[in-house]
């Protein structure tokens, strides 16, 4: 088995780090996401430039991540004792 990371996913870690790191430091520091001489800037590229370079990475990702959040269903007891006497 081949342990190295793609670039890829390489690139997607990197973000997803980037991305929690920048939330992260935003939400606990006074650090304000909009300032007179700054602008948007903080906000920028703490939360929305790793967002748009995962966004850009896979299109679809955050559709399905709502839609999974929203449409998921836990399985009912009987579901689950039925799938365990199958095995």
């Amino acid at each position: 088995m081949n342990d190295t990371l793609s670039p890829r996913r390489l690139r997607a870690l990197i973000a997803m780090a980037w991305l929690a790191a920048g939330a992260l430091l935003l939400l606990l520091t006074p650090l304000t996401g909009h300032s007179e001489s700054l602008g948007w800037t903080p906000a920028f590229w703490l939360l929305l430039a790793p967002a748009s370079i995962l966004v850009a990475m896979k299109p679809g990702l955050p559709m399905s991540l709502l839609a999974a959040l929203f449409l998921w269903e836990r399985p009912r007891p009987r579901q689950l004792f039925a799938k365990r006497n199958r095995l």
